[in-house]
């Protein structure tokens, strides 16, 4: 059973980013202090968030009903829908990370920890075509595991925090000096300027899903603009006035329903952008 709905009685502002036309925006579902964000494959959002109770939220299919999911956990500010069940041995649970650990918790609502190895805070995972985890935590490095002790992947010259990897299995990382750089699946770089100038850790990375209007091609919430970065190199202007923060804690990420995500922490809101007229 899930826990006991919350009613989220926090105010919403009502101004929405804007967007460029052919793009829609709407807030999906108010949520106080919304951080990193993963679909389940039905359609269920898991929420991480920084503080307050220590509960990640759960929001059914359609953006509500929210609840709290799961037993009060450290600091948990990332999330990761493990379908298989690769890192927590049980399919259909959540990855939280936070407070230096990674813990799941699974369908019956029951947590463990999983891996606590030493490493620092985790500031983002993803899983790549192969399965493997990818993460990044406040040290500079990558880490990686297909279901054994973490190990690292990547060591950086300053620290990593979002992360998006590619349909060849590249890891592409947003580094605090405002690059974007690209790694091979073995770890060796590839590229070490794919793009300058961005915000530092206020950079997130999502790729499109190729269906719904988007296409495969890299998505960058920079700051508090919405980038398309085509294959070609050009970049497209999508839309402006995003609230990011707490730094390397904006949620942006595709669904299912191959519309995008963003989570908006200190407007307790999370906002889906879908194609349309």
């Amino acid at each position: 059973m899930m826990a006991t709905d919350r009613k989220q009685t926090l105010p919403v502002e009502s101004a929405l980013p804007t967007v460029r036309p052919g793009f829609n925006i709407q807030v999906y579902s108010p949520v106080d202090e919304p951080m990193k964000l993963s679909f389940g494959p039905d359609g269920a959002l898991y929420v991480g968030r920084q503080g307050g109770n220590n509960r990640i939220h759960r929001i059914a299919p359609g953006g509500s009903p929210v609840s709290e999911f799961g037993p009060p956990m450290v600091d948990p500010d990332a999330v990761l829908f493990d379908a298989a069940g690769r890192i927590s041995g049980v399919p259909n649970s959540v990855l939280v990370g936070g407070g230096g650990i990674l813990a799941a918790i699974f369908p019956n609502q029951t947590a463990a920890v999983v891996f606590n190895t030493g490493f620092a805070d985790v500031d983002d995972m993803k899983f790549d075509g192969s399965g493997r985890l990818i993460f990044s935590d406040d040290l500079p490095r990558i880490l990686t595991s297909s279901g054994s002790a973490p190990t690292v992947l990547i060591s950086l010259p300053i620290r990593a925090g979002s992360i998006a990897v590619d349909r060849n299995n590249r890891t592409f990382l947003a580094l605090e000096d405002g690059t974007i750089r690209i790694y091979n699946a073995d770890g060796t770089l590839a590229d070490s300027a794919f793009a300058t100038g961005l915000a530092g850790l206020d950079t997130y990375l999502a790729f499109g899903p190729g269906a719904g209007g988007f296409g495969h091609e890299l998505y960058v919430l920079n700051g508090s603009d919405l980038v398309r970065f085509n294959t070609n190199g050009k970049t497209t202007l999508i839309g402006s006035g995003f609230s990011v923060g707490p730094s390397s804690g904006t949620g942006f990420v595709f669904g299912p329903d191959n519309a995008l995500y963003v989570s908006e922490y200190s407007k307790n809101r999370i906002l889906k952008i879908s194609r349309g007229n």
